[in-house]
């Protein structure tokens, strides 16, 4: 499933689906990242990636929907991750880009195929947790999903968009 239209995915970069052969390379992009993006990504200083996660992600019938950035002249590596997961009518989105990889659209790229997959699925509110600090995250989530309703707690700001009617 390519990135929506509205946001333009670098060339050089696939977005598609995982496979149980992708376990080894998810972790290898893991190790890759800084502690800084996987602390940011997990609010917490995660050193590897948590075996619960990984078996969510490679697992089809699994309640969340994952994709993985992958470049065009290696698809076997992965350079980031990202994944919803269903509560009730919420969706949780969560992306983690490997730092060389940062701040060239990709994670733009992955909101919005996140959120539209999502919706399409019957998610009526996307959701996401990010740091206060993090004004640039804070900026791309309101340009992909337009206006965001921001709810603070502590460090952290938890950002939600409804589904809004098509038209």
């Amino acid at each position: 499933m390519p990135a929506p239209s509205k946001v333009q995915l670098p060339a050089d970069i696939v977005i598609r689906r995982p496979t149980a052969a992708d376990g080894p390379a998810i972790e290898a992009m893991f190790a890759r990242c800084s502690l800084e993006s996987r602390y940011r990504r997990f609010h917490a200083p995660v050193v590897k990636i948590p075996a619960v996660h990984l078996e969510r992600i490679l697992d089809p019938g699994s309640a969340d929907e994952a994709w993985l950035g992958v470049t065009r002249d290696d698809p076997d590596t992965v350079i980031a991750l990202g994944s919803w997961t269903r509560s009730g009518t919420d969706g949780e989105l969560a992306i983690l880009v490997e730092d060389a990889w940062q701040r060239r659209g990709i994670g733009s790229a992955f909101v919005a195929l996140l959120a539209d997959a999502a919706w399409n699925a019957g998610v009526c509110r996307v959701t996401a947790w990010v740091f206060r600090e993090s004004r640039h995250v804070l900026r791309m989530l309101r340009a992909v999903l337009g206006p965001v309703a921001t709810a603070h707690d502590g460090p952290v700001s938890h950002v939600t968009m409804d589904r809004r009617p098509a038209g």
